[in-house]
């Protein structure tokens, strides 16, 4: 018997609006910027210059993940909150953590 069929992949562009749809739950500011490298520009409303640039892209055992701007990766795509919570702890100034 014949399993359903796989869908297809999420693109990069539906897990960076995933994850901004996240961060903004955790009062971040994020918005996509879709062009020839996908990326979320995710910036600390309460101290405007702390921000960052997070892609997607495969690492070195073809697991798709989010990565930093400086080429280290955060975690999978499919730990939103666990990658959220990294970039969230990132912009916010240790003593404005709980």
């Amino acid at each position: 018997m014949r399993g359903r069929p796989e869908s297809p992949p999420m693109s990069a562009v539906s897990h960076l609006k995933a994850l901004a749809d996240v961060l903004g739950s955790l009062s971040l500011g994020a918005r996509v910027e879709d062009g020839d490298t996908p990326r979320l520009v995710v910036t600390n409303p309460r101290v405007s210059q702390l921000s960052e640039s997070i892609t997607v892209a495969l690492d070195g055992d073809s697991v798709r993940q989010f990565w930093w701007s400086w080429g280290d990766p955060i975690a999978p795509v499919g730990d939103l909150h666990a990658v959220a919570t990294r970039i969230r702890y990132v912009l916010t100034p240790t003593k404005n953590l709980p």
